[in-house]
């Protein structure tokens, strides 16, 4: 098997050199051959394409990232190349599912860089089915190295004198500043819904259903009349060329089961109530429109909320509960409630967030309590209608200079990755010593990392 891989590399090593090579031909001979793709490096088994390269850069490009250097570009490339040689060796497997998995997440990825399904295939110039069925491959290669590299790597921690001796080797003036971070809990009152005001509601929404499809009302008129959905409100209720699985599984279910052109039954999401018209699919992208319409809660049910509000706020105030018990007793918000109000940070999954991560309202509350003290109630957006809340500060860490005192888990990341790194540098050097690695002379120059060319490194430049 590794023969033939071998043969098949040379082969097609020689077939990419003669397509390059400028030829001088007379006028009665046939145009030269045309450079159709490039062998940038060889790693083992495995080969490193200019295209290879190319898509790199495009990737980083388009994400922002200017390229003014392409020698890391090609180390890192040669690094997969190595690693996913080994998992060949050692025959780790990657199923199907997983690859499209993961080419699925990475176009919905692209789909969003770009705006939209046709401005993505306009880019690539090919079909979202093409890319796909290209793209495959060269996914599965990846899952495998980056498979690989974790066996490799396996569980580190760091321990607390690994942290302390990182931080004692930082100079002071290179120390980050970390803005200031506060923690804080929430009580949430938001009142509940009857099940008359759910019917009343979509009584309504079907009668303005009924108009649409009987063709006395339009769509887009009843969007903007009725509609409750800021996003698509007066663009006609129309969403175009949705990744599925970006909306409510109960909303994409009802586009998926409603033939193009067609409207759905009123149906329930946690939004309120919707119908939908589904106006194109193509495999896991959709375009359709919608309106949304949400229960009214009657003025007295909000009235009712605020004084509950109002009364744990004076309960607060005399000590006769705690905070967490008040928050165990009142509150509505099941993502707190069974933590005492402790609001968790969704980007870190810790429960510090910086003080520009707090929305308007949020800020203006909290900036100026002290450590303990609590927010008087405040109306708020609740999840299906207007709630009041109650914020409690419990701790602030105001801008300081990284340390590991305050920053510890920072420290404890930083400290992890460079452990990481050294045990991937370590096997990388071992394996060199016993793989075949050769690099075109257009690189020749690169200052590489890992030694790849070094008196322990088998192959050449």
């Amino acid at each position: 098997m590794t023969t033939r891989r071998s043969s098949s590399i040379l082969a097609l090593a020689v077939l990419f050199a003669l397509a390059g090579k400028s030829l001088s031909l007379s006028a009665q001979e046939e145009p030269e051959l045309q450079q159709l793709e490039r062998i940038i490096a060889v790693v083992g088994n495995e080969i490193v394409l200019q295209s290879d390269v190319d898509a790199q850069i495009f990737q980083m490009e388009a994400s922002g990232m200017p390229v003014d250097d392409v020698c890391p570009i090609v180390e890192q490339l040669m690094l997969q190349k190595l690693l996913l040689h080994q998992a060949r060796l050692d025959s780790i497997k990657v199923d199907d599912g997983e690859v499209t998995a993961q080419i699925d997440r990475r176009l919905e990825y692209y789909i969003r860089m770009f705006g939209s399904l046709e401005a993505f295939e306009a880019e690539y110039g090919k079909t979202v089915a093409a890319w796909k069925a290209e793209f495959r491959e060269p996914m599965r290669e990846q899952i495998m190295a980056d498979r690989m590299q974790a066996e490799i790597e396996g569980q580190v921690r760091a321990t607390p004198r690994d942290i302390a001796d990182h931080f004692d080797g930082i100079p002071a003036d290179s120390l980050p500043l970390i803005p200031e971070e506060i923690r804080y809990s929430r009580l949430l009152i938001e009142p509940e819904l009857s099940e008359a005001q759910k019917l009343e509601t979509r009584g309504a929404l079907d009668s303005i259903r009924s108009a649409v499809v009987a063709g006395t009302l339009s769509l887009t008129l009843a969007a903007m009349r009725h509609s409750e959905d800021p996003g698509s409100k007066y663009k006609g209720g129309c969403y175009e060329d949705i990744r599925r699985g970006q909306f409510m599984p109960e909303f994409e279910a009802q586009v998926y089961a409603t033939p193009e052109g067609a409207f759905s039954p009123v149906f329930e999401t946690e939004y309120g109530f919707h119908f939908v018209k589904t106006t194109n699919i193509r495999g896991e992208v959709f375009s359709a429109c919608h309106v949304l319409m949400k229960p009214t809660v009657p003025e007295a049910a909000l009235a009712e909320a605020a004084a509950l509000a109002d009364s744990v706020a004076v309960l607060l105030a005399a000590d006769s509960l705690t905070f967490e018990e008040a928050v165990a007793k009142y509150s509505t918000d099941e993502e707190t409630q069974n933590q005492g109000g402790r609001v968790i940070n969704p980007r870190t999954g810790g429960l510090f967030h910086g003080v520009d991560e707090l929305d308007r309202t949020q800020f203006f509350l909290i900036n100026e309590l002290r450590p303990g003290e609590f927010s008087s109630p405040t109306a708020v957006d609740g999840t299906e209608q207007q709630a009041y809340a109650l914020y409690r500060l419990d701790e602030r860490k105001p801008a300081h200079a990284a340390n590991p005192q305050q920053d510890y888990e920072l420290f404890q990341m930083q400290v992890e990755a460079d452990l990481r790194q050294a045990k991937l540098t370590k096997w990388t050097r071992r394996r060199l010593a016993e793989t075949y690695v050769r690099l075109t002379e257009d690189f020749g120059s690169c200052d590489f990392d890992q030694r790849w060319f070094g008196d322990s490194a088998t192959g050449s430049r």
